[in-house]
């Protein structure tokens, strides 16, 4: 149900007028609807958007239009709301005011909804001209910003090129929907474009899955990344959304193998660096050369391993190669894969304690959603915003640009091998 605020004009809290605002409200009490369209109808000069739902109706939009000055969201039977707040945020326009508003009084709700980029809460059930307060509260510190929110302000001149590698202990287990959604949800959240390449050269399913065209000019590139230049990147690098753009290639089988130089994938990304900050890398398993120096050349690496036997083992060993070729970066780990955590004998703990490490995101599987983002040939965050993995994936999102990076992230410099005989008679004794 739609209903268009017509309440009466309140008295001005702020005693000046306000600029008119593009508003749009989505809330389950009836009580709390009629203040927030009374508060509502300065800002807007009549014409608020003031809908009966919640934040999952805020989520279930695909599409968010451009001139939204101004969102208020319910968040009150929301299991996870700093989780789905997270979510809106990097759906929404950047420089959208939002604000919650729910039944918990808690001031740490409060703050974790702050940090994920909301612009104020208010427990309800809270008084007529309450909300007007915090609209005026949010417009006057995005006009202190210079008119954009603190959270997607532009990227530091002195701000370094990164790199997010994604690769999966096994097969299946979803390291390409991984990358795609990664790349999608950073580029939304930063405003910042983001390039997203398959390094799997005969067998990669990146640009199947965002329906682009795959290219000739990747073995090319990475043979002689020395003559890569501006008008090669604007040729190669294709386009998918605002702030996502995807590169990978379809070489033939019987091509002969490609064998790529020392370097070769640490000097290609290094130009491809000169116009994308951010890069996010789907590492191949079947190519030990091209998945070594990936690694070797990235900032942040995300290991995906299935709750198996041979996944953990695979990650065991995953993990002390990169240990080994890139001491630096920052190693996240995520289980996934088709099999339920609940029914898999291999438990989130058991892979905890043979890796030494916590593990940063469990993804659980959504066959369904994966099927819709292909389908629709769009990243996961598109097709399916409120899907279980982009849920999981958020919190990782989030951290990634942020100072320290996920809370969960070590560097692979600390001590991460496990035994995974003791893991095999851990399971035994169960």
């Amino acid at each position: 149900m739609s209903a268009t605020a017509t309440a009466q004009r309140p008295t001005s809290t702020a005693g000046e007028e306000r600029p008119s605002l593009s508003a749009m409200a989505f809330v389950s009490d009836a009580v709390m609807m009629s203040r927030v369209s009374a508060d509502l109808f300065n800002v807007t000069a009549g014409k608020a958007n003031v809908r009966d739902g919640t934040i999952d109706s805020a989520l279930a939009i695909s599409e968010w239009p451009r001139d939204l000055d101004l969102l208020i969201v319910d968040l009150g039977d929301a299991g996870d709301p700093v989780a789905d707040a997270a979510a809106l945020k990097t759906a929404v326009p950047g420089t959208c005011l939002v604000i919650g508003v729910g039944r918990i009084n808690d001031v740490a709700l409060y703050r974790d909804l702050l940090a994920v980029g909301f612009n104020d809460y208010l427990a309800m059930p809270f008084a007529e001209g309450t909300m007007a307060r915090a609209v005026d509260r949010a417009m006057e510190a995005r006009e202190r910003t210079g008119g954009a929110m603190v959270q997607h302000a532009g990227v530091a001149k002195d701000a370094k090129p990164r790199t997010l590698s994604v690769i999966g202990a096994r097969g299946g287990v979803g390291a390409t929907t991984a990358a795609v959604t990664i790349a999608a949800m950073l580029g939304a959240r930063l405003h910042e474009e983001v390039l997203l390449i398959d390094f799997d050269l005969h067998y990669g399913s990146l640009m199947l899955a965002l329906d682009l065209e795959a290219i000739d000019a990747l073995r090319e590139a990475l043979d002689q990344p020395d003559r890569i230049d501006a008008l090669f990147i604007q040729q190669v690098a294709q386009k998918k959304s605002e702030y996502l753009y995807a590169m990978g290639a379809e070489e033939p089988p019987s091509g002969g193998g490609f064998q790529a130089r020392p370097h070769a994938a640490s000097d290609f990304l290094r130009s491809f660096h000169r116009r994308f900050r951010w890069i996010v890398a789907d590492v191949p398993r079947g190519d030990p050369v091209i998945q070594r120096q990936v690694l070797e050349a990235s900032s942040d690496i995300l290991l995906i391993t299935d709750l198996s036997l041979p996944g953990v083992r695979d990650a065991m060993r995953l993990q002390q190669m990169v240990r080994e070729v890139a001491p630096g970066a920052k190693l996240h780990i995520a289980t996934s894969g088709a099999v339920d955590a609940r029914r898999s004998a291999v438990k989130v703990a058991d892979v905890e304690r043979t890796l030494k490490r916590k593990v940063d995101c469990q993804i659980p599987a959504d066959a369904a959603a994966a099927l819709s983002a292909i389908n629709f040939g769009k990243p996961l965050s598109e097709a399916a915003p409120s899907s279980g993995i982009v849920k999981a994936l958020r919190p990782l999102v989030g951290g990634l640009d942020a100072p320290g990076g996920v809370g969960g992230a070590v560097s692979i410099a600390q001590k991460a091998s496990g035994l995974l005989g003791r893991f095999g008679q851990g399971l035994k004794k169960k």
